[in-house]
This record gives structure tokens, sequence and C-alpha cells, in this order.
């Protein structure tokens, strides 16, 4: 997976200041902070990445082995909006609300493959001749929309600098829906089926937001947020949502500006599970008990642009 600044993310990059630094010898107002509202709204071009993960440990009592097994799915960037509204009741108290809404087409591949029963314990062979694993196509839609309230107040609050804490809710929703199909084997008829799967909620957050105004028309600012699964009722899955952003802001006017910056955000769930099964008579292995943990990673991330407006 790339991790390039797309070329026309970079154009939007360069006209953006373009703007900002004609605009400023053009205009030498003075530029107040007195704003009740202010409203961002951006063109965010995320990639994705989803990545699977599990280890287990397989005994029959006598002898164990570790298992374990990885594999990702990874998909380009397409421009989705974003929004950000921030509502200024006190100096050092606010209402801060943030949107996300991502969605990607994605197709994957498998060629097929002859699989040998092998080994499951070292030096113990399991009767049977190699399998064919017939090939395998999936296309579908990943999509994942997130929308964040926080209420934050100002630890430190000067003309340059301002830190504030808070605290909030977040409700996600992350759905895949997809159709498989299998091209067949001398033994295996070719098979569909589809996936559609969802899983949304609300769930407590922290949030965190620094911001540092090197002039009276530049700002730069970063936030975060970090919210764990079993605060909410978000998914059933042990797991975390961590999410964090850096932005760029020049004020053109007193009240419309650009902002160019990153964001990036990651989901991380993860679930135990048991089960057993019979090893074939003639292996003299018996019941085989297996536990472990599988783990799933979806994460988020890339640049964006946009305007700024103050009333």
């Amino acid at each position: 997976m790339s991790r390039h600044i797309p070329h026309r993310t970079a154009a939007s990059v360069f006209c953006c200041l373009s703007l900002a630094i004609a605009t400023s010898t053009a205009s030498a107002q003075e530029i107040s902070d007195d704003a009740r509202f202010e409203l961002r709204l951006s063109a965010f071009n995320p990639e994705a990445n989803i990545r699977f993960t599990g280890d287990a440990l397989a005994t029959n009592g006598e002898r164990t082995e570790a298992l374990g097994a990885a594999g990702e799915i990874n998909a380009d960037g397409r421009w989705r909006p974003r929004g950000e509204l921030a509502f200024n009741m006190t100096p050092r108290q606010s209402l801060r609300l943030n949107y996300y809404d991502y969605r990607r087409d994605q197709s994957w591949g498998f060629d097929g493959d002859w699989v040998d029963p092998g080994t499951i314990f070292d030096e113990v062979e399991i009767p049977g001749e190699p399998v064919e694993v017939p090939a395998v196509d999936v296309s579908g839609r990943i999509s994942f929309e997130l929308a964040s309230l926080n209420y934050e107040f100002a630890m430190v609050d000067t003309p340059r600098f301002q830190w504030g804490l808070g605290a909030g809710i977040t409700h996600a929703t992350l759905a895949a829906r997809g159709t498989a199909t299998s091209a067949g084997t001398g033994e295996i008829d070719p098979q569909w089926d589809n996936l559609d799967w969802k899983r949304d909620g609300t769930s407590p957050n922290l949030h965190t937001r620094v911001g540092w105004s090197p002039t009276p028309r530049l700002r730069v600012e970063a936030q975060g947020q970090y919210l764990d699964t079993r605060w909410g009722n978000f998914i059933n899955e042990q797991g975390h949502f961590e999410r964090g952003g850096l932005l760029v802001e020049y004020r053109v006017t007193e009240r419309i500006g650009v902002h160019v910056g990153y964001d990036w955000f990651r989901l991380k769930l993860s679930d135990d599970y048991r089960g057993s099964f019979e090893a074939p008579a003639e292996s003299g292995i018996g019941t085989v008990d297996v536990a472990g943990k599988a783990t799933g990673e979806f994460k988020v991330h890339g640049p964006m642009a946009g305007v700024s407006v103050r009333f």
C-alpha cells in the first residue's frame, strides 16, 4: 500500500497555500477570535487497511503445538466528505462535532492451491491424499461512518496556545457486504454465497485538542479521541478505537479560511475462542483441544483539504 500523498492532493494543498499567501499581501485587517461557531468542510482522501491475525495452542494432553495465521486487505483512497462544527459556549468551554464517511468497493481473488494434510504435531503424520482448494473471487463494499460529539474545557487558554480536555460520545457504523464465488474442482461443485455484516452502536469517549497560533492568521491544531469497546454497546468483542488528526489553517479573512491536514483512525478488536476435534484413528492422536485469540484491525488514514467558516 502506497503512503505517498496523491498528485491531486498535492495540487489542492498548493492552491490553498497560494491563495492564502496572495490574500495576506492584499489584506492587512486585524483578525479577531470571537466567533461563536466554527465550521470546517473538508474533502477527505483516505486509504484503508484491514488486517486479521490468529494465534492458538493445540494440545492432546501430551503434546502441544503453536498455530498462527495472518492476512490483510488494502483499499486505495477515494475522496469522501468530512465535517467539523464547534460551538464556543464560553472562552474556555466548547462543544465539538466531527463526522467521517468512508465507502470503498473492493475485489479479492485466490487462484486455488493444493494442500497436503501434513502434520499437526511434530513427527506425527496424518493420513490422506493432498486436497485441491478451489479458486475463489470476492467482490463487495466496505463502509465506515463515524460521528462524535465532545464537550471540551480549555485547561490552558492564551492568545497563541490552547490545550483542552474533554469527553463525549461516539456513534460508529461498520459494514461489509459482498459476494463470493468458487470455481469448483473435480470433487467440489462451483459455489457462491453472500456476505452482509453490520455493526453499529454508541460509546463514551475521551477527547483532547492542542492549538497553536504562530501568527493571528495561521493556526496549527491537533486532536485525538479514544474509546474502549467495553464502555458502550458498539460491539461485543474486546477492543479500542483511536483517532488522531493534524490540521494547518490559514484565515483569508476574519470569517473565511482554508485548511489542509491529515487524519488517522483505527479500530482494533479481539476475541477468544475454543474448540476441539477428533484426529483420525490411524494417527493415534485422539482428541485435540484448540484455544486461541483472533484479532482484527481496521485502519483508515489520509490527507484532507477544505474551507473554514466562522460566524
